[in-house]
């Protein structure tokens, strides 16, 4: 679900115009829908971007179809249906959003209905991580094997850190904000 950071490893923007840019080329290229970038501080100083924050305003409903074709994708390889998925982001508190995700699913086996449930946190050094992370298959031989393929990739997700921080030689960026609202989510990123 998260998008590869790799690309951004090679890039130091030096404008406000060209951080805009790359912000909507790259948003552009994860297939999210109606991203809105906005600078919302200056830089510090006259030279470079450091200091400089910005927010990213994504419409659930964006997040939502992305979820959906990601769902769908993955069971394809498995050879599984997906006949329905739902995403829900909430805000816990300030910082910690509560994620909800539900994907039914069918293949010869039979159907079930999978659920993740657990929270997206900012950590005190502006890095992401999940916290909690819950898989529910309910019981019976196909939720067996669906749990067995679900649970290690959770887990792996589960110990990850996204830190954006140091992406290339002197450029990197600080999550400093994280919002949900029925419509939206909201990122605040500080360039350092």
């Amino acid at each position: 679900m998260f998008p590869d950071l790799s690309a951004l490893q090679n890039i130091s923007p030096t404008s406000v115009e060209e951080v805009l840019s790359l912000s909507s080329a790259f948003f552009a290229a994860t297939g999210l829908q109606g991203v809105d970038v906005a600078f919302t501080k200056a830089a510090d100083s006259a030279a470079g971007l450091k200091g400089a924050s910005f927010c990213v305003t994504l419409p659930t409903a964006a997040l939502e179809a992305l979820f959906d074709s990601a769902a769908k994708a993955a069971g394809a390889e498995q050879g599984i249906q997906v006949t329905r998925s739902q995403l829900r982001v909430r805000q816990e508190v300030s910082d910690r959003l509560e994620i909800a995700l539900e994907a039914d699913a069918r293949a010869f086996l039979g159907a079930l209905t999978v659920r993740v449930t657990g929270s997206l946190v900012l950590l005190e050094e502006g890095t992401l991580r999940f916290d909690g992370l819950k898989l529910d298959v309910g019981t019976g031989m196909f939720a067996g094997m669906a749990g067995a393929v679900l649970k290690p990739k959770l887990l792996q997700l589960g110990s990850q850190v996204f830190d954006m921080r140091q992406l290339s030689s002197g450029f990197g960026l600080r999550v400093t904000g994280l919002r949900a609202s029925q419509h939206n989510l909201q990122c605040v990123l500080e360039v350092v």
